[in-house]
């Protein structure tokens, strides 16, 4: 395996603890790949604002310098299937593609990435191997509550958005259990990595 170099997805749900899985990996000094901060990255290029904008004009403030109101953005998408379809629909391939730019520069090792629309998007197979991160519901609500200003029902809308991790088929995957601390989470997850290193 020291030669050779492997792409594993983190995924899962809103509050799963996709994000704090990612962490643990880094702190073992392996690279990772935040598909949020990607999103955020392109949130600053003009190019990508002047395409959200004529997705949704209101949603986009500015001519000349573009200020992209997010709570307005989420508003929208998370409200209509048609426009959650439209803007996930051209950002997340640009993410993709960064994401392989990226990992593309590595000539080996272990790279993590986390991919909130994996199995939406149909990019499973993208990967060497796929991280499931799975957490009981109301754990998943209570933690998005605190880390956000979202209320129960919006997160409820952005898990029906999401695919149902509890109703397809996992059995190609690797399953992690967030239902305990993250020290517990640390430990699944140092288990996982010596699989891939022995395989």
């Amino acid at each position: 395996m020291q030669n050779n170099k492997k792409l594993i997805a983190i995924t899962g749900g809103i509050g799963s603890g996709k994000s704090t899985a990612l962490k643990i990996v880094h702190g073992f000094g392996y690279l990772v790949i935040d598909s949020d901060q990607i999103v955020q990255d392109l949130y600053k290029k003009r190019k990508v604002l002047r395409k959200i904008k004529t997705f949704f004009p209101n949603c986009v403030d500015g001519r000349l310098v573009l200020r992209p109101n997010k709570k307005l953005i989420a508003d929208r998408i998370f409200n209509s299937e048609k426009d959650y379809e439209k803007l996930t629909g051209y950002l997340t391939p640009l993410v993709i593609k960064q994401i392989f730019s990226i990992a593309n520069q590595q000539k080996k090792g272990l790279i993590f990435v986390e991919v909130p629309l994996l199995f939406e998007r149909n990019y499973q197979n993208l990967f060497d191997y796929v991280w499931v991160i799975k957490r009981e519901k109301s754990a998943r609500i209570e933690s998005v509550i605190k880390r956000s200003n979202l209320t129960k029902e919006q997160i409820l809308e952005r898990i029906s958005a999401q695919v149902d991790y509890d109703n397809i088929d996992l059995k190609n995957y690797t399953i992690i259990s967030n239902d305990f601390d993250e020290q517990d989470l640390k430990q699944k997850i140092l288990i996982e990595i010596e699989k891939i290193k022995n395989a």
